[in-house]
């Protein structure tokens, strides 16, 4: 629920000023980059960016993300001119491992980069090419789910994740509609099936390809999208493909996860970014610094959710979260408590939290560990909730809307190495 930072995005994920440019100097520029990066010539490279970025991205950052593109979508093939806006110029890009991204470019008085940024090209939805995918559904009431499906080169049965994303109108892949661009999910299957282990993510009731005109959100229960994720549940149990079905639920997905793992076979369960509250304790922190009168307003209309009653006056700033449209589902969210519901499990479980996660602190990870003893607690010092490494507040921002950015060092294979034990 937090509300997150807008950013412009340079190329590895920092924010910058606009400096004045012209078509033909940054078609030059862009033709120069692309040489410098597909020759993997960093200080080249390095050398085209404007004395501020330079001071944004030492050079050894600059290494470390070429590095990191190469690795996830190869070599910078070729471009097209799409238009002119303002001071921003727009390429289609392609690369060798078939993405197709939009690169925004913008050069300074000195014919230097001072914007040099990748977006997914919605022509494709999307920059990283996805391999042994297939759309799947499943029905709950008359709601139909889509997910995709990533399997693994394999003779044999292999594990299956069932992958739950987080709050708000995250869909399958981990973006959203109000300029969350992170592709969290997508590249967390990917990376299981390089592993051996099939993958489930689907887009929630209302989000993306699950859309349907008969959702009405007066109706929404947060026991709707756990009576989802059971019936993914089950028919992944059913599916002779595989070995058995472990459970990973991001944020609000988390305590989806866990609610549904009480009720099916699932073999272990990850809790990735999980609060250890009932979600009323959460929003009363998120809204104090709102100023007095808007966290007083917050308090009584929690109050009264959790008493079952409505609240007519709700403060404008309010509105986004407890609007009366969306009261009844805040109502059935609140009753749940993370610690309690985590006590339950019987399967082993995964805690994961990352030190610099804007949304979630670090102590929840400690009380859910706390509930449940026998959870294995792994943190990561420059993490955040969008599963990146990050460095300071700027870094943390702009990941939010950085799909290039690589998951955090190790959190891959951690979670491999849990389902395999």
């Amino acid at each position: 629920m937090k509300k997150l930072i807008t950013t412009i995005v340079l190329f590895a994920g920092f924010v910058i000023n606009v400096a004045a440019q012209d078509h033909r100097k940054a078609d030059y520029a862009v033709k120069q980059f692309q040489k410098f990066y597909n020759t993997k010539q960093a200080d080249s490279l390095f050398n085209l960016m404007s004395p501020r970025i330079k001071q944004l991205m030492p050079l050894e950052k600059v290494k470390e993300m070429v590095a990191q593109l190469h690795e996830r979508v190869g070599v910078f093939s070729g471009y097209e001119y799409m238009r002119q806006d303002g001071k921003m110029i727009y390429y289609r890009s392609l690369f060798s491992e078939g993405a197709s991204l939009v690169l925004i470019a913008s050069i300074d008085s000195l014919d230097k980069l001072d914007v040099f940024r990748f977006v997914p090209d919605k022509r494709e939805d999307s920059i990283i090419p996805e391999k042994g995918a297939s759309e799947v559904t499943a029905t709950n009431g008359n709601v139909i789910l889509h997910g995709t499906l990533t399997m693994p080169e394999s003779a044999g049965k292999v594990p299956v994740v069932l992958l739950i994303a987080g709050s708000g109108p995250t869909d399958r892949n981990g973006n959203n509609n109000m300029g969350m661009t992170t592709y969290i999910y997508r590249i967390l299957a990917d990376s299981l099936r390089n592993a051996g282990i099939a993958c489930v993510r689907y887009d929630k009731r209302g989000i993306g390809a699950s859309q349907a005109a008969n959702i009405n959100e007066a109706d929404a229960r947060f026991e709707d999208m756990v009576g989802d994720a059971e019936v993914f549940i089950k028919m992944l149990n059913a599916d002779s493909r595989f070995s058995g079905v472990y459970v990973i639920g991001h944020s609000e997905g988390s305590l989806v996860g866990m609610l549904a793992a009480q009720k099916e076979n699932v073999k272990k369960y990850i809790s990735l970014a999980g609060i250890s509250e009932s979600a009323d304790k959460v929003l009363q922190v998120q809204v104090a610094g709102l100023g007095a009168d808007v966290a007083q307003n917050a308090a009584v209309i929690m109050d009264s959710l959790k008493m079952g009653y409505d609240v007519r006056y709700v403060h404008p700033k309010l509105m986004t979260v407890f609007r009366p449209s969306i009261q009844p589902y805040m109502r059935s969210w609140f009753k749940y408590d993370p610690s309690k519901e985590i006590k339950k499990l019987k399967m082993p479980v995964m805690i994961i939290q990352g030190h610099k996660d804007m949304q979630v602190a670090e102590i929840h990870a400690e009380q859910l560990k706390k509930a449940q003893p026998s959870a294995q607690l792994l943190t990561f010092s420059s993490m955040n909730h969008v599963l990146r490494d990050v460095a300071n507040d700027d870094e943390n921002g702009a990941a939010y809307h950085n799909a290039t950015m690589p998951l955090t060092t190790g959190l891959t294979d951690a979670i491999i190495a849990f389902i395999r034990k």
